[in-house]
């Protein structure tokens, strides 16, 4: 035991900045050998990833009806910098993100777990996880997801830390180009309002640095809603993104709800259509508009990259009638309030729960556990863990709502705080086993 105190005690009383050092340094020969030896000059990308190539220009209000313009943006900024070499040079930039994201996801790991061995080990995991390391090759906005998480748990415990305006004013705010990024950060505001609601009621102490994050939050908004105001303006709807609305329109062909919508011309293409082998047959075929849109997008994406088979769907689909989104909006309420779809919906949360997720729920279950533990037998809430598991939640809410087949692309945003939160159940456990006091590890 003597020596095992002594062993910590001389880990311990080394510099971040050396452990750090190390975890970077094998996690950059790691990433060379996997991109340069094992699959050099690899480059992905799918239908998804061309309708990011789309022109957007919020100066003068031009945005696009199913891509908020974030990754867009840096696609234009790449095309002009880069000319021919836009994708090796975007890619180029992607790994360099996604590298240097390593930095933080150590330090918010430092302060969030508190046991050096997890926090090492948590960071090797992240700086050389094949599901995060992919992304830095896929033509799609997910590996900036990662560092855009990453930075939000940084302010997050830097808030923590020593709560003042600046940090509670940009917990607010980032949410706004999170969601930019990718809507599904969307819950993000409700995490954060949350967050403040209940410092605000607990630590009264605070209340004067709670209206900056409060004003940062209201910014946000007014951010997502003037954005959704633009598109109304330039696309006749009041939506962050349509997407939502195809994954609707197949869920509601796949459960059986549609028979229910009201609008016979729709009910019968469905029927026509519902059971070919591509589910956004329905969805493009009622909605045409997407497929309009998508001939634009193709015209920006490199053409030296050759087609996908999904790819080839889109650019091929026949342009059939485009329907005024508010016909279809209205035929999916209509469908969507029926015992038939709420029973799909109740099977589906099942599937997800226990079927497709049930070790993540387990892991989710255990540290919720664990934060009601501390509340009631402490009387303390685990902040940081608790902002994880809302965030996680919404995650999967929306996952559930609007998502399709292509579940854990829709869950990349949590994957840094759900590695929080398995590295802190792993730092809880070790604590358990050592008889230390559980409270100083989880809050």
């Amino acid at each position: 035991m003597h020596n095992n105190n002594w062993l910590n005690n001389k880990i311990n009383q080394v510099s971040d900045y050396y452990f750090l050092g190390g975890i970077l340094l094998v996690c950059l020969l790691y990433r060379f050998f996997y991109f340069g030896y094992l699959h050099p000059g690899m480059v992905l990308y799918n239908s998804d990833s061309v309708s990011y190539f789309v022109f957007v220009d919020i100066c003068r209000s031009i945005v696009d009806p199913y891509r908020t313009p974030f990754y867009p943006y840096v696609i234009k900024l790449f095309e002009n910098l880069s000319g021919e070499n836009l994708v090796s040079n975007l890619i180029l930039f992607q790994h360099a993100v996604s590298f240097l994201s390593i930095v933080p996801f150590y330090f918010v790991s430092n302060r969030i777990v508190r046991n050096k061995y997890v926090v090492i080990i948590a960071t090797l995991f992240y700086g050389t996880w094949h599901p995060v390391l992919i992304q830095n090759v896929h033509l799609n906005p997910e590996c900036l997801c990662f560092a855009g998480s990453i930075l939000m748990l940084w302010v997050l415990v830097k808030y923590l830390e020593t709560p003042g305006r600046v940090t509670a004013l940009s917990l607010g705010i980032l949410p706004f180009f999170l969601i930019m990024l990718k809507p599904t950060y969307l819950i993000l505001i409700f995490v954060v309002l949350i967050f403040f609601l209940l410092r605000f009621i607990f630590l009264r102490e605070e209340r004067k640095i709670i209206y900056w994050g409060a004003l940062g939050l209201v910014m946000a908004s007014a951010g997502v809603l003037g954005y959704c105001e633009m598109n109304k303006r330039h696309n006749g709807q009041f939506v962050l993104s349509s997407i939502a609305l195809n994954n609707t329109l197949f869920h509601v062909s796949y459960s059986g709800a549609y028979r229910e919508g009201g609008d016979g011309e729709f009910i019968a293409i469905i029927d026509a259509k519902r059971h070919l082998e591509n589910y956004y047959t329905v969805p493009f075929t009622i909605n045409n508009d997407f497929t309009d849109r998508y001939q634009h997008y193709n015209k920006r994406f490199p053409q030296y990259l050759k087609p996908t088979k999904d790819m080839i769907f889109c650019l091929n689909f026949p342009d059939t009638e485009n329907f005024a989104p508010a016909r279809i909006k209205r035929f999916i309420h209509n469908a969507r309030w029926t015992t038939v779809y709420w029973k799909y919906m109740a099977e589906r949360a099942f599937d997800i729960v226990v079927g497709a997720y049930g070790n993540l729920f387990i892991l989710l279950f255990l540290q919720m556990a664990v934060v009601a533990f501390i509340f009631f037998r402490y009387g303390k809430i685990s902040w940081t863990q608790g902002f994880c598991l809302l965030f996680i939640l919404g995650q999967f809410f929306s996952i559930w709502l609007a998502g399709l087949d292509d579940m854990d692309r829709h869950l990349i945003p949590s994957y840094p705080f759900i590695m929080q939160v398995a590295a802190s159940l792993a730092a809880l456990f070790i604590a358990l086993l050592k008889k230390e006091k559980i409270q100083e590890i989880v809050l």
